[in-house]
């Protein structure tokens, strides 16, 4: 049995506590300790609900009660729940981009690297910075457990709890695919208090491991797809508000078990007897995984018409794009991505570079570059007017560049091929980077290459109908599909694959399919690079080039941890709020996991060497 009383918070304290804690566990400004029971724990008429949780779901569940006060409170705010919804979906992996996201996972992932000198000694080269890495904690626990909080008490304390049920776990689906963003960043963290709906102690907050985050996120999943009743219509639903799925309920139990799939394979080296088993739940689940591109989780920015999820703002655009070209040519396309566009396949969409004064050369690469980036050496006129020089080729930049070859004056490195506004507003299939383009979290080409892996390691399912390769095909020709490229100029693409000629896939060698099948997968899952450097992290595929330069032994690291200087990043440190959390400072072996040279649970061997070279791994343990 467990009893737990909690006073009411007023509604204009709970939408404005997020501007005034002064840390992200800081609640004095609340009137008492909200785990405290008062007296008989009761009202004036001394009502106490009491609640008796022995179900294996008890350590994750809402095992509290509420006063009738308190319940009177929640059933009224039940009309705010439509517009904490659309933040929590909206703001989780969106806000602050530039400082929660693209400076270090969309650099630490391979997909691109910063051309901007000012911002260099900083993340781009390992050096932490707190008010930008610390972002994306404080956002989270300050303001995204708090929406996620209040909707969830709302939906649960009233008189008509049952009638909530979907959304109920629909929230909780949400909550597991953006706390597995962050304990992919951190590692061990807070979790279980917060995915209880509590308000933890002031200042004294557990953390949880990470392989005991991963469990309360499988049980999260598991609970949430046999609980949800799709097309139940007495369900209460949102659907404008819903701006992920419109209030379709299936598409939120395919993406659950997608979701699923994805968590199992990320622990298949570290515990591949739970991997397998959460796998083929998903695998074999009646409502199986994402089924086209229509299926897709992705964040619509506000900037787009309403008609595509959007609110037709005037801000609010595409992230990744605003870090490129709205910034003047910060992101760039990397080095790295670069190569993998024009060798991974003898095919693709041929495109013209013009020589002297009639002269041109023609090249083959992989089309989804065209859709992608501009070429080199863009001025702000040909940005302002979407036009690139055809006299110019596409270029990346190592992520590892001295300052001398970074500039943001001329603009030498591919930016992301965004149209000038105001047809920005358009979906224009050849300028991916649109300002109003959606960004994709959890993709229909990845599900495809997550069955290919799962094929790979011999887990059963029903679903898994096709072999290694074939899944592989799949999943690129799905990607090929999201970016609108051109039917013959994506087979061609395919045909080409050097994968599918080289014998990699009739070679019995698991670890080199795995490579191949991986790298595609990394192209497929661009530009989402949360997911890009978890997976790399996990498989140390594909093969990124280091932060160490080999050749000319130039070290580029600046954390002040001597291991980075060969190594690369692992995790990113806690925000220096934490050293104000009293468990933290009193749990020594905590603190001293605390640098980013720290792998994660799932992470079971370095990619470098000491000397800064890429070792042999083993991904089948």
């Amino acid at each position: 049995m467990k009893r737990y009383i909690y006073n009411k918070v007023s509604l204009s304290l709970l939408s404005s506590a997020i501007f005034l804690l002064s840390s992200c566990y800081d609640l004095t400004e609340m009137s008492h300790n909200p785990y405290e029971i008062e007296g008989n724990g009761g009202t004036a008429n001394g009502e106490v609900i009491n609640v008796d949780d022995d179900t294996k779901y008890a350590d994750i569940n809402l095992s509290f009660a509420v006063t009738a006060e308190d319940s009177a409170y929640w059933k009224e705010y039940i009309s705010a729940v439509p517009n904490d919804f659309r933040s929590f979906l909206y703001q989780s992996y969106y806000s602050q981009y530039q400082r929660a996201t693209n400076l270090t996972h969309d650099i630490y992932s391979g997909y691109g690297a910063y051309n901007q000198p000012k911002h260099m000694n900083g993340s781009p080269r390992y050096g932490y910075t707190d008010g930008w890495s610390a972002y994306r904690w404080e956002d989270f626990y300050n303001q995204r457990c708090t929406e996620y909080r209040n909707i969830l008490r709302a939906l649960k304390f009233n008189d008509t709890p049952d009638r909530y049920k979907n959304m109920f776990y629909k929230t909780r689906i949400y909550m597991a695919f953006v706390l597995l963003a962050h304990t992919d960043t951190y590692g061990d963290m807070p979790c279980k208090e917060y995915v209880q709906a509590k308000i933890p102690e002031q200042n004294n907050v557990a953390y949880n491991t990470q392989e005991e985050i991963y469990d309360c996120m499988f049980r999260m999943l598991e609970q949430a797809v046999d609980s949800i009743k799709p097309n139940d219509d007495s369900q209460y639903n949102l659907t404008d508000d819903d701006i992920c799925y419109f209030g379709d309920d299936l598409k939120w139990l395919r993406f659950a078990n997608t979701l699923r799939l994805r968590m199992a394979l990320r622990i298949s080296n570290v515990d591949p007897e739970r991997a397998k088993k959460e796998g083929e739940a998903a695998l074999n689940n009646q409502y199986g995984l994402l089924e086209s591109n229509e299926d897709n989780m992705q964040t619509v920015p506000k900037y787009a018409p309403v008609s595509i999820g959007g609110e037709d703002a005037g801000g609010d655009e595409n992230g990744m794009a605003m870090c490129s070209v709205a910034y003047g040519g910060e992101f760039v396309l990397s080095w790295d991505m670069e190569q993998f566009y024009r060798n991974l396949s003898t095919g693709g969409a041929e495109y013209t570079i013009k020589t002297g004064r009639t002269g041109s050369t023609t090249k083959v690469i992989d089309p989804r570059c065209l859709k992608c980036w501009y070429r080199a050496h863009m001025t702000s006129e040909t940005l302002a007017a979407g036009e690139e020089s055809l006299r110019e080729d596409y270029a990346g930049c190592h992520r590892n560049a001295q300052d001398d070859l970074l500039s943001m004056s001329v603009l030498n490195y591919s930016l992301t091929k965004t149209q000038p506004k105001p047809t920005s507003k358009d979906l224009n299939p050849d300028f991916y980077f649109n300002y109003c383009r959606p960004h994709v979290w959890l993709g229909y080409a990845e599900s495809l290459f997550l069955k290919a892996e799962a094929v790979l390691r011999g887990w059963s399912g029903e679903s898994l109908t096709l072999s290694v390769e074939d899944f592989v095909r799949a999943g690129i020709k799905a990607s090929m599909e999201h970016y609108s490229v051109d039917a013959a100029e994506a087979q061609s693409y395919i045909d080409g694959v050097v994968a599918f000629n080289d014998g990699t896939f009739q070679s019995g060698d698991n670890e080199r399919i795995l490579e191949a099948l991986i790298t595609h997968k990394w192209m497929a899952v661009f530009p989402n690079g949360n997911e890009g450097w978890a997976d790399f992290r996990r498989t140390d595929y594909p093969a990124l080039e280091g932060m160490y330069d080999i050749e000319t032994g130039t070290v580029t690291n600046t954390s002040g941890d001597p291991i980075l200087d060969h190594h690369l990043i692992k995790r990113i440190l806690y925000p220096n709020s934490e050293s104000q959390n009293q468990y933290y400072q009193n749990n020594a072996e905590l603190q001293e996991k605390n640098r980013q040279s720290t792998r994660l649970w799932w992470d079971v061997d370095d990619t470098m060497d000491d000397n800064g070279n890429r070792k042999t791994y083993n991904n089948f343990r």
